[in-house]
């Protein structure tokens, strides 16, 4: 009891002591305001190390991407026509991610002079774009001429740089009189199995259905040292050769657009330019070689230039299911 009576005492003395109660009123809002500060500048300052860390893995992951960034542009070409200069390349990502390809600059190194052309062309991983079946690449340069020499370069919306690659011919007419004119691209090699005339999405043609309708497709590219043209004709086949026995297959070339299967009329294989052939039609199975491995070779026929062509190229095993 006393010391309730003590302690009402002290608090009716402080109530009738205005000085004193507001000094308790006072103190009470500083420490309220000096917590809220405190709180509101400690969230302030988490939050902000949050996004400066948010910023930094994004970053980081930009890097990462832009060093994984792999495309090459092979097979390149130049043509001038008055201030016209066509670029002729094929672009392929050999990387791990999508790349986008956002400018093509082209330099006349004799005139020091360059021209650019915007593009808007996503390639995923494995992907290949040719700009000659879906149109070669144009830019103006005034003087440009023939005899001149031409550097061009692709620029990523990561920033980087895909310079195109142009062999020497030297080199392309050693390698052509050794194989022949036409060479291939290996790791293209696919089969396409076909329902109507419509394509399927494409499978790697070492191992193939023995029952299904199918077609085959690879790169070819024309090495003539003389830079003609080649015209292959519908005499132009694929051949499978049973290694068990006599047994054969036979697929004739075939013309494709839009992953439908065209009445063939010829195929145009212009100098250094990698090109898609196909061959099979609505129809053409491997029944005949099924459970066998089978020797493949592209027997063409055709013109090159002016004059009569034919080329027999033995250049990959297949093995065709049961």
């Amino acid at each position: 009891m006393t010391i309730c009576l003590s302690l009402r005492k002290r608090v009716r003395k402080l109530i009738a002591n205005s000085k004193g109660f507001s000094s308790v009123i006072g103190t009470t809002f500083m420490v309220l305001v000096m917590m809220f500060l405190s709180t509101s500048v400690f969230l302030w300052t988490l939050s902000q190390n949050t996004m400066y860390n948010e910023a930094v893995r994004a970053r980081s992951q930009e890097d990462a991407d832009r060093y994984n960034e792999n495309v090459v542009a092979l097979g390149g070409n130049y043509s001038v026509s008055g201030n016209n200069v066509t670029v002729k390349v094929m672009l392929k990502n050999a990387g791990s991610i999508v790349v986008q390809i956002i400018n093509l600059w082209v330099l006349d190194a004799y005139l020091q002079k360059y021209a650019s052309k915007s593009l808007d062309l996503n390639l995923n991983p494995g992907n290949i774009s040719l700009f000659v079946e879906s149109g070669p690449l144009t830019v103006t340069i005034l003087g440009a001429d023939p005899n001149h020499n031409f550097v061009s370069w692709f620029v990523t919306a990561r920033g980087n740089t895909i310079p195109l690659e142009k062999e020497q011919s030297v080199v392309i007419a050693q390698l052509a009189q050794g194989i022949g004119y036409l060479a291939m691209d290996f790791a293209s090699f696919k089969y396409y199995e076909v329902t109507g005339n419509q394509l399927e999405p494409p499978q790697s043609g070492f191992s193939i259905p023995g029952e299904a309708v199918i077609v085959f497709s690879l790169y070819m590219t024309n090495l003539d040292e003389h830079h003609r043209t080649v015209n292959l004709t519908s005499q132009s086949l694929l051949w499978l050769f049973s290694a068990t026995g006599a047994k054969t297959a036979t697929f004739s070339i075939a013309k494709v657009v839009n992953q439908t299967l065209v009445n063939f009329d010829f195929q145009i294989l212009e100098f250094g330019m990698p090109t898609k052939l196909f061959f099979g039609t609505g129809s053409s199975k491997a029944t005949n070689v099924k459970g066998s491995l089978c020797a493949v070779s592209l027997l063409l026929y055709g013109k090159i230039g002016t004059d009569d062509y034919g080329q027999n190229i033995p250049f990959v095993s297949v093995y065709v299911q049961p």
